[in-house]
């Protein structure tokens, strides 16, 4: 039994806050990781990070979620949280379109889809990443191909919780991962 399994299972017997502040310190930087992955900016990782806890903490006890589906269910409202705050500020910037996970229509937020090309700078600096072309390569692929690259590679997730999460066959994620794969070589090899 993994730790989160066991951090749910203590907090749904006991109601102890020691069990979600596990939980919260478990997944707290993941999800500030893929929010500021997202957007480049510590607050507003901060500000969407604290809400989603807020979510998690008022919903932990009516959520009958095993270990993997709470993986799921936590960047889905991450995911969510991240929609609502574009369509809250979209109005204030000029943005590229970009398509929720399941590709809805209804869905549909406006965002930099260039944020990584953008901040190239600040990767390089803050994160200490230095390979400018891979950078650019990444800055080439779908909306999808680079959520995908995320997951697996920055967030470190398997394809079943990604496949939960994207609400797509775990075949889909392996094909649209080697896609993504084979464009970055074919990126760099021209390079």
């Amino acid at each position: 039994m993994d730790d989160i399994t066991v951090y749910l299972i203590n907090y749904k017997k006991s109601k102890d806050k020691i069990w979600f502040e596990k939980i919260y310190y478990y997944f707290m930087p993941k999800i500030y990781n893929y929010f500021f992955y997202k957007t480049m900016d510590k607050q507003i990782s901060e500000d969407l990070s604290s809400e989603v806890f807020f979510k998690v903490y008022n919903n932990l006890e009516t959520i009958d979620l095993n270990s993997q589906s709470f993986k799921a269910w936590i960047y889905k409202t991450a995911h969510n949280q991240l929609i609502d705050y574009f369509r809250k500020s979209k109005k204030d910037s000029e943005n590229v379109l970009l398509i929720d996970w399941e590709d809805d229509p209804e869905d549909t937020v406006f965002i930099e889809d260039d944020v990584i090309l953008k901040h190239s700078a600040f990767i390089k600096k803050e994160l200490g990443f230095e390979n400018q072309k891979l950078i650019e390569a990444i800055g080439k692929l779908t909306l999808l191909q680079k959520n995908i690259i995320e997951l697996v590679f920055i967030i470190d997730f398997d394809y079943k919780t990604i496949s939960d999460i994207l609400g797509k066959k775990q075949s889909s994620i392996r094909g649209i991962l080697f896609r993504a794969i084979n464009t970055l070589r074919s990126e760099l090899k021209d390079e």
